[in-house]
């Protein structure tokens, strides 16, 4: 699993080491980071690696992660981290180099200070130094596309490729055909943060939500006129990102593919998602999308699904991915040994520590948060509404019944499509999970999964299959952390297909729908 591969990333300052053979003294290898420290008799040194004798057996230890202390330890020489990054600018205007920033004060002995300079190829070049004045590494920002991020990162001309969507199929079959391996493997894709993509309009239109469908058609050029979306009588200005961009793509995918359009020719390019919104947000007519880190100024529209349900862009819906305009954030590798502060980088990225920067940076981070069922009392309105098979209600009110008391953690889990096997990002899920409900703040709760369907299919099938599926959260919870129960009480229960939150008319709906919910709440004793 990937935290897992993630505990092996030692952070800290790369160093070259003079060559050696035999040695026959005990020696001290400390992580960089200081996490962790073994002791052993140093058996032989070849400039990339320490092999020692210790109580454990044999280890080989990479000497680009490790400090060596001891007689027996070779000279050292300090040796500078250089590497690329390319792609989306999304992520590559201000996220990265504040993660950069970051990790140098956090993580580097000795960090100074990180220079910035004009680079090549139009590329922001990043120096980072220590406080003798020496560079310890320079990291160049290439901000263009996601398609050319990774090919950047295919062609070795870069080390880590930013993209605002997920690496296409014929993408992934040209990493593996050059023998990168799997791109879309845990090692290589990593999820760093999460978006809503909005539909925006300038705050004087009336307009507060818009259908899926409707906004496809606007898009297409077949609706162009307010007043046929309950606006005023007006024409319908509609603005959008070049082709070659990652937003361009996961809003074809997400919102004009499923209603079988094209964006239509009588459009406006706009070259970057934050001057697409100041357009928009000037323009009483206009109609564009943007990300959700770039949206000030503008006005978001909820979006309401065929069947009349309405749900707003917020952080919590975005985490959830109810919003149906979520998109993930990647940064990629391929199957190959990054040098080690770009290593260090990329694991800080993905640390807990890296949350709130990225928070401030304007995007959804990954932290889980809770919300009381007050709260939510927007599903439960489209669960009553949804429900017209008036024999579900028993169970609508046994679900309230048990979660009236309850908050809702923003974690959601879901499953790859057609498939009892998490997806991606409920694999990390797992982890920050484990760790939550093992802290101080939820001993003595009960933990509740829930778990909910689509509508395709027979009803009580469809509830023992949720009621599985959280039960395939438990265990893999418990896998992680065998003695979580010690901490806090699990439950599992499936209400199959009796509240939706998107409109299993659509796929996008359907697979909003197939989930399993985090519900918390106090132990109480019951008769």
């Amino acid at each position: 699993m990937r935290h897992l591969q993630r505990k092996n990333l030692l952070i800290g300052t790369a160093m070259s080491l003079l060559a050696t053979s035999v040695w026959a003294q005990d020696v001290r290898l400390t992580a960089l980071d200081g996490d962790v420290t073994i002791s052993g008799e140093l058996l032989a040194f070849d400039g990339n690696s320490y092999t020692i004798s210790t109580v454990l057996g044999r280890l080989e230890l990479d000497a680009s992660m490790v400090r060596c202390d001891g007689e027996a330890c070779p000279a050292v020489t300090a040796q500078i981290s250089e590497f690329r990054i390319s792609g989306s600018p999304t992520l590559g205007k201000d996220l990265i180099p504040g993660l950069l920033s970051a990790y140098g004060s956090s993580k580097i002995d000795a960090f100074a200070s990180v220079t910035q300079s004009n680079g090549q190829r139009g590329a922001v070049s990043y120096e980072v130094m220590d406080i003798a004045g020496d560079k310890i590494a320079a990291v160049d920002i290439g901000v263009s596309n996601t398609t050319d991020g990774l090919a950047d990162l295919l062609q070795g001309e870069a080390m880590i490729a930013l993209a605002s969507r997920p690496a296409r199929n014929r993408e992934a079959r040209a990493f593996e055909e050059a023998g990168f391996g799997d791109i879309r493997a845990p090692q290589n894709e990593h999820i760093v943060a999460l978006d809503g993509l909005l539909l925006v309009t300038s705050p004087d239109n009336p307009v507060r939500a818009i259908t899926e469908q409707n906004a496809a058609l606007a898009f297409a050029g077949r609706i162009t006129n307010w007043a046929e979306l309950g606006g005023r009588d007006a024409p319908i200005n509609i603005y959008v990102r070049d082709t070659d961009s990652g937003i361009r793509e996961v809003f074809d995918n997400l919102l004009m593919r499923p209603n079988g359009l094209q964006i239509g020719r009588n459009v406006t390019l706009i070259q970057s998602d934050e001057v697409l919104s100041q357009v928009v947000a000037n323009d009483p007519n206009g109609l564009g999308f943007t990300n959700f880190a770039d949206g000030e100024g503008a006005k978001a529209l909820a979006i309401e699904g065929v069947c009349g349900l309405q749900t707003p862009p917020n952080a919590f819906t975005i985490k959830t991915e109810e919003y149906p305009l979520t998109r993930l954030l990647y940064m990629y590798t391929a199957d190959e040994r990054l040098p080690v502060h770009a290593k260090g980088m990329l694991d800080y990225a993905l640390s807990e520590d890296a949350q709130a920067l990225i928070s401030d940076a304007g995007f959804i981070d990954q932290t889980i948060r809770q919300a009381s069922v007050d709260s939510q009392g927007l599903r439960v309105a489209s669960a009553v509404v949804a429900n017209r098979d008036f024999s579900t209600f028993p169970q609508l009110q046994e679900m309230m019944s048990q979660l009236i008391s309850s908050d809702r953690l923003s974690t959601t889990f879901r499953f790859e499509t057609g498939s009892s096997q998490l997806d991606a990002r409920a694999q990390d899920d797992i982890v920050r999970l484990a760790k939550l409900l093992s802290s101080d703040a939820y001993r003595n709760t009960e933990a509740v999964f829930v778990g909910f369907t689509d509508s395709v299919g027979d009803p009580e099938l469809n509830r023992q299959l949720s009621e599985r599926r959280a039960g395939q959260v438990v265990q893999a919870l418990l896998d992680e952390n065998p003695n979580l129960q010690e901490n806090v009480a699990l439950r599992t229960i499936g209400y199959g297909e009796i509240s939706p939150l998107g409109c299993n008319e659509t796929n996008t709906g359907r697979r909003i729908n197939r989930r399993v919910e985090v519900w918390v709440r106090d132990v109480v004793a019951r008769n």
